[in-house]
């Protein structure tokens, strides 16, 4: 063994502090990153196989009202140009769901299908599907969050049912209660299945179905280009056979297909940029902690160059131990990580998203970039910081000349004015200055992450009281289609008899019409026979009125069985069915523009303080490949009791603050917005301040209603909703949702959900970077003036005098890199707040009080008094004779 080699054990334990500490730290930042990247990654496997495996819809179609056979046949026959397409039914009802016992009154709905056994099929982690029309499966995570399990009793729309399984569904991967909502509500929102049966009791209880229909092209590798192409055909299609498109959801836009995949790769992007970022540091740390070492053994340096070892030998002894401790830490860390850190990581993902059962599936990639990557860096970062340190001569090694600058060093003169006390402290300062530096660099970075982990629940909180305050009304309902509230009782009998008779298959009414009109057609030919006989009463007339008659009877026959047969779906006898329909026929189509009258009387009061309004949705391109951004167009009355000082009278046109902050659009600057239904493109322009309305949180554009039905090309007297203060009784078949304060609550207490577990562990790894920076930099300062702290014990200072002296210089630098970092570290925050949510729907301003960045300062400045205690123990250990040692 060479006698370099000899002196690492020594040096090893000389410094066991020093690289302990920043074995720690390593291992424990690539033990959870390489823990979380694996997760993450076999998260990402599991949903790309799930396309295939559970058959994943390419995408689907929401009608207002059910499609015809002959208006789906349209639209496939749209898609035979990319090789064709197949629909399915996919219809659900949201059904309010509660438990018999220990329900707290919460509202919660479960979005329930019929069991698919074709497209979007279950996954069972729990039971079996249903077999009986009182059986219901849950999805998982709606379960785990409300404490239901198999064997369980809920109420759906007030009728009983059973839990017999627990499963995900792959088109609900992440439940959002509506495309557009910018966050997933596991909380008061899931998904079920129960069998056909069931889901006609649900009907028959009041749940209003959603005619969905899902579809998958049978070329499953379409680019996104012609997929898109493609549904924009279909959907047109639909539209021209008279059917009524609420909306189109592409598998990739649809963020309970793609929401899921989306977060694991950029809370991946994140924790990657996270372990580089800690990597680098400690790096530096390396490279500070090094060169003070060398500097400390600037005398043995210039010896062993004198006595003929070369730089390399001696940059390869220096480069040993922090190269052994990198690997070391790198490959223990990734292998912890995979170990033990990979479930709980696995955990933070399936407490949020409902995905099938977990298996693990190794990358070594993720090997590479946590293990191999972090170790040779280190190493490199340290190599070049010690070629740096070594480009002296053996003299100024031996002169300790090895800081910098040749030649006697000469101190900074200080005033005479200022005490002994104050120009000690300012010395130790300024020989420290590069510690310093780092130091300060270190705590803002743990700052950052102590503070995120601090600001993130205020910061949602905030969010969610935004929401609320965007909310005008108690109630803000949406329709499928114009709907009056106000009308007489002979209009809602006429309106509600057309709903019933609009309830069934319409072969079967289209069949009773046709078979009306063949009727009144053989009863004029009746008739014409009749006058002609009565005219001529010939053999031949007579016959020919005679068969008149019989073929009058066959019509009315068949007439009959088509009366019996429309009767029989709708309940009731044959006379109640032509009721119906004399009723029905009875209503006033003489006007272009007539609305539907809601069957239901709300009362005078009620119907009182209701406002129309109209709402479209249109997209905004954030641009540089970040995607659309859905903003919500709302036409409102100008003196609207509601959306209380907003002016939208005289073509103005208001922005919500939300877009203006996210955006950041300029007076007079021309929006321009995209309708991806009708391919057209809409340009709105922002004028000012003066134009600007509500929250950061506002993500809505305001005119008012007689301008949007003039941007849209809607009739003067068209609406799709209602805000009220009061409860609301509509028609199921054009009610489309009813937004409340306690949706919106919802949204944030999700988000608080979702962030409490990331929370601690941010926490509790930025106070581990607090404690293990402060340590080794400060130790740092200390092991450098060991000279100068033995020199004041031979004068004859006592440990409480120095530490005093030397501790106090530090604590002042700590106090003030905790201060001096907050607004720089706010400022980052709300940067990265602002680049991370770049590519979601939304507009999430940062919120910090000043009780987090009191307590981000009050954590840090504790964790600092450990540090100091330690070293104040680390100054009673320096020994009268190091003030004996030859200088040179």
């Amino acid at each position: 063994m060479t006698p370099l080699a000899r002196r690492l054990p020594r040096e090893l334990k000389h410094n066991i502090g020093k690289y302990l500490g920043i074995f720690l730290l390593m291992c424990g930042a690539i033990a959870l990153t390489s823990g979380f990247l694996l997760a993450a990654h076999s998260i990402g496997c599991l949903i790309d196989n799930m396309r295939d495996e559970y058959t994943i819809e390419d995408g689907r179609v929401i009608t207002a009202f059910e499609a015809t056979d002959a208006q789906l046949e349209a639209a496939e026959d749209a898609a035979d140009g990319v090789g064709g397409v197949t629909f399915f039914k996919n219809f659900s009802i949201d059904a309010a769901i509660k438990k018999p016992t220990g329900d707290d009154g919460t509202k919660r709905t479960l979005r329930t299908y019929t069991h698919r056994t074709e497209v979007d099929i279950a996954s069972y982690c729990e039971g079996a599907k249903p077999q009986t029309d009182d059986e219901v499966a849950v999805d998982r995570v709606f379960a785990t969050n409300n404490t239901l399990a198999i064997g369980d009793k809920v109420e759906l729309e007030g009728r009983a049912y059973t839990i017999c399984g627990i499963m995900t569904l792959p088109d609900s991967q992440a439940l959002f209660l509506n495309n557009s909502d910018f966050t997933v509500n596991t909380i008061t929102f899931g998904v079920a299945e129960v069998t056909d049966a069931g889901f006609t009791a649900l009907e028959d209880a009041g749940g209003a179905p959603t005619y969905t229909y899902s579809f998958t092209f049978k070329d499953r590798d379409l680019s996104v280009a012609e997929r898109t192409d493609a549904e924009k055909d279909m959907v047109e299609a639909l539209t021209d056979a008279d059917a009524r498109v609420d909306d189109l959801i592409d598998a990739d836009s649809n963020q309970g297909i793609g929401y899921a995949r989306d977060d694991v790769d950029g809370d991946s992007a994140m924790w990657t940029t996270l372990l580089d970022i800690i990597i680098v540091i400690m790096a530096f740390v390396f490279v500070v902690l090094t060169n003070a070492t060398i500097e400390e053994e600037s005398a043995v340096i210039g010896t062993l160059l004198a006595s003929g070892y070369r730089k390399r030998e001696i940059v390869l002894h220096y480069l040993t131990l922090p190269a052994i401790v990198g690997i070391f830490a790198a490959g223990l860390g990734c292998a912890l990580g995979v170990a033990f850190f990979t479930e709980p990581m696995r955990n933070l993902y399936y407490g949020s998203y409902s995905l099938p059962p977990f298996h693990v599936y190794w990358s070594w990639g993720i090997f590479v970039k946590c293990a191999v990557v972090p170790a040779a860096a280190l190493i490199l970062i340290t190599l070049v910081g010690l070629l740096r340190k070594m480009g002296k001569t053996p003299l100024q090694f031996l002169r300790h000349e090895a800081s910098g600058k040749s030649g006697t060093k000469r101190g900074l003169r200080l005033p005479e004015r200022m005490g002994f006390v104050a120009r000690f402290r300012l010395r130790v300062f300024l020989r420290n200055l590069g510690n310093f530096v780092t130091l300060f660099v270190g705590i803002a970075f743990a700052s950052l992450l102590l503070l995120f982990g601090l600001a993130i629940l205020p910061t949602m909180t905030h969010y969610a009281d935004n929401l609320e305050t965007s909310l005008v009304a108690e109630h803000q309902y949406t329709l499928k289609a114009p709907l009056e509230l106000e009308g007489t009782a002979e209009q809602r009998a006429q309106w509600a008899a057309l709903d019933r008779l609009q309830s069934v298959d319409g072969a079967l009414l289209s069949a009773a019409e046709d078979a009306e009109d063949e009727l009144d057609d053989a009863v004029d030919t009746a008739q014409t026979a009749a006058d002609i006989l009565a005219a001529s009463p010939s053999a031949d007339n007579m016959q020919a009125a005679a068969n008149a008659l019989e073929e009058v009877q066959d019509k009315k026959d068949a007439l009959y069985t088509r009366l019996d047969e429309l009767a029989n779906a709708l309940g009731c006898d044959r006379d109640e069915t032509i009721d119906l329909i004399d009723a029905a026929s009875n209503i006033d189509a003489s006007e272009d523009d007539i609305h539907p009258v809601n069957t239901v009387d709300n009362g005078a009061d009620k119907v009182a303080q209701t406002e129309k309004y109209a709402i479209y949705q249109l997209q905004y391109d954030r641009g540089e490949g970040n995607g659309t951004e859905t903003v919500s167009i709302y036409g409102i009355s100008p003196d609207s009791r509601y959306w209380k000082d907003l002016d939208v009278g005289g073509n103005r046109v208001i922005f919500g603050r939300g877009l203006l902050d996210k955006f950041g659009w300029k007076e007079g600057q021309k929006v321009e917005l995209d309708d991806k239904y009708e391919e057209k493109d809409y340009f709105l322009e922002y004028a000012g301040d003066d134009f600007a309305w509500g929250t950061k949180s506002d993500m809505n554009v305001y005119m008012s209603i007689d301008d949007f039905n003039e941007l849209f090309g809607n009739d003067a007297s068209y609406f799709n909703g209602y805000v009220s203060d009061e409860e609301l009784d509509l028609d199921s078949r054009y009610f489309s949702g009813d937004t409340t304060p306690d949706d919106m609550r919802a949204v944030g207490d999700q988000f608080i959900d979702m962030m409490s577990s990331l929370i601690g562990l941010m926490v509790g790894l930025a106070v581990f970077i607090f404690l293990l920076f402060m340590y080794l930099l400060t130790k740092a300062v200390i092991d450098r003036s060991a000279r100068s702290i033995s020199y004041m014990k031979v004068f004859g200072y006592r440990d409480g005098e120095i530490s005093h002296l030397y501790i106090r210089s530090i604590t002042l630098c700590v106090v003030a890199s905790l201060v001096l970092c907050e607004p720089l570290i706010i400022e980052s925050l709300a940067a990265i707040f602002r680049t991370m949510l770049l590519t979601y729907n939304g507009n999430i301003e940062i919120y910090v009080p000043w009780s987090a960045m009191a307590a981000c300062a009050g954590i840090g400045f504790a964790t600092y008094l450990v540090v100091a205690f330690l070293h104040t123990r680390s100054i009673k250990r320096v020994s009268l004779a190091e003030a004996l040692k030859v200088q040179e």
